[in-house]
């Protein structure tokens, strides 16, 4: 399965991709990821308004698009994700802000210049087209879920994303994780295979070992205020993954990597 692609310790995870030299969550940021040495990357799936997976981080188009000078959709803000269909979608360009913004500066320092004109061309990709990549080149894939501000019980995107998984013989290469936790009580109930890794922000659950069990989870995915070594060590032994984010300080990953932690980081060219 997922983890069996990995080295059995420590690993490097590109979050968004390689977002620190290409578009985060663009079909160049995977490509980036890869070609620098990332053992596998993370990314985000939601859902467009006539029901299409897409690979997308915000609720709201506006950050990471050209959705806001699009003369079409000027008057539809705030550009929630979610009222668009796939084709709207699929007409904005969702490279050209991170020229503009340079969000690590490096495109000033000239790390992507060569890149440009291909960044310009990048759309919001599809589940399908980046399940295609990591089936072709066997490139593991972390599939956080988005919380889709639905009402309890209606998990309908696991359903669908489950069913992609099997159209498209990926199943044994994703990790499914997510901050709602009811999205993996519905995957590990549609199988018992997919790995699955529960998302933690603020504080662990409480009783975290029985709650990782409860769950069938595989990996635990503390944010790393969370997480410090004793915690690695202590679901190592109980039989859990840890993969923490977002480490973007060498010293810090070199340490949680050691203690046999997976490290989630903007900067994978750096840490592979």
């Amino acid at each position: 399965m997922f983890f069996d692609h990995l080295p059995q310790d420590g690993f490097i995870c590109a979050h968004r991709g390689a977002r620190s030299i290409a578009p985060e969550n663009t079909l160049l940021a995977l490509e980036k990821a890869k070609e620098y040495g990332a053992d596998c990357w993370e990314t985000d799936v939601r859902m467009s308004q006539d029901g299409e997976l897409i690979i997308f981080h915000d609720e709201t188009l506006g950050r990471t698009t050209n959705v806001a000078t699009h003369k079409a959709f000027q008057e539809r803000q705030p550009w929630q994700s979610d009222q668009f269909t796939l084709k709207e979608l699929r007409e904005l360009d969702a490279g050209s802000w991170f020229l503009r913004d340079d969000p690590f500066d490096t495109v000033a320092n000239g790390e992507v210049k060569p890149e440009e004109e291909r960044i310009k061309g990048q759309k919001i990709p599809l589940l399908r087209e980046i399940l295609d990549y990591t089936k072709q080149h066997c490139f593991p894939v972390n599939l956080e879920i988005k919380d889709l501000k639905t009402p309890p019980g209606d998990v309908t995107v696991v359903d669908r994303i489950m069913e992609m998984l099997q159209e498209t013989e990926t199943l044994d290469h994703v990790l499914l994780s997510s901050f709602r936790h009811e999205y993996l009580y519905r995957a590990r109930t549609l199988s018992q295979k997919i790995d699955i890794g529960v998302l933690a922000e603020h504080e662990h659950p409480p009783n975290l070992i029985h709650y990782l069990n409860k769950l069938s989870a595989t990996a635990y995915h503390p944010e790393v205020s969370l997480c410090d070594l004793n915690l690695i060590t202590r679901l190592r032994q109980a039989g859990f993954r840890v993969n923490t984010w977002t480490i973007n300080n060498k010293t810090r990953a070199e340490a949680m990597l050691r203690a046999g932690a997976g490290v989630i980081t903007d900067w994978p060219q750096r840490f592979s």
